[in-house]
């Protein structure tokens, strides 16, 4: 059974509601996965990557092996790894250009088939929806309301980041994706599991939809 937990950031480290949804479902510390926003981007993924890896063993979880995906490993090693993963990390970063490396090397349909604990922040947060509705970020690289489709995994869309929202971004760009999807608005430290028909909300969020705001 696939277990899905869709992240904004943990600024400063990971919360105890976090951890104990990780070792709820991942008892052995074995294969984790890190899949790049940037595919070419080197350095500064596996900065990211030391950086969540160093967050989890500050919570006294240390992963046996770690992997990264992006172009330094092929399309057979990559579809392998994620088929072998205990945990995969979908990184947070440039939206638009991480749905099309993971398209591109066709690891949509290994994620959708694997059966361990998935985690997104942020931008892979967004794009493990079936569907992504997208909203308006001219300062994250969206320049328009984008809706296409995600890796498949969930069927929400999200928000992250919301306490960094300008006034204009969430009256104006969010509400107008929310007539297309409601949208769950993330703040930092907040997430949400979804384990098969099951979810549940840690942390503040905010649900738009239909041009209303509402709080759950």
């Amino acid at each position: 059974m696939q277990i899905s937990i869709l992240t904004s950031d943990f600024p400063d480290g990971f919360t105890d509601d976090f951890v104990k949804c990780v070792k709820e479902y991942d008892r052995n510390n074995g294969a984790f996965v890190f899949i790049a926003s940037d595919f070419s981007g080197h350095s500064r993924t596996d900065r990211y990557c030391d950086g969540i890896l160093n967050k989890f063993r500050d919570k006294g979880i240390v992963f046996d092996q770690v992997q990264v995906i992006d172009d330094r490993l092929s399309e057979q090693k990559a579809v392998q790894c994620i088929g072998e993963a205990d945990v995969i990390w979908i990184s947070g970063g440039n939206t638009l250009e991480q749905i099309k490396y993971l398209k591109h090397y066709n690891l949509l349909k290994a994620l959708q088939s694997s059966e361990c604990m998935v985690i997104g922040m942020s931008a892979g947060s967004i794009n493990m929806a079936k569907k992504v509705v997208l909203a308006k970020d001219m300062t994250d690289h969206i320049p328009a309301l984008s809706i296409y489709d995600g890796i498949g995994l969930v069927d929400i869309n999200i928000e992250p980041h919301l306490g960094s929202a300008s006034k204009k971004h969430i009256e104006e760009d969010i509400h107008e994706a929310a007539q297309v999807a409601p949208i769950y608005g993330l703040y930092d430290n907040s997430f949400i599991k979804i384990v098969g028909d099951k979810m549940d909300i840690f942390g503040d969020y905010f649900k738009y939809e239909n041009i209303s705001k509402s709080s759950e």
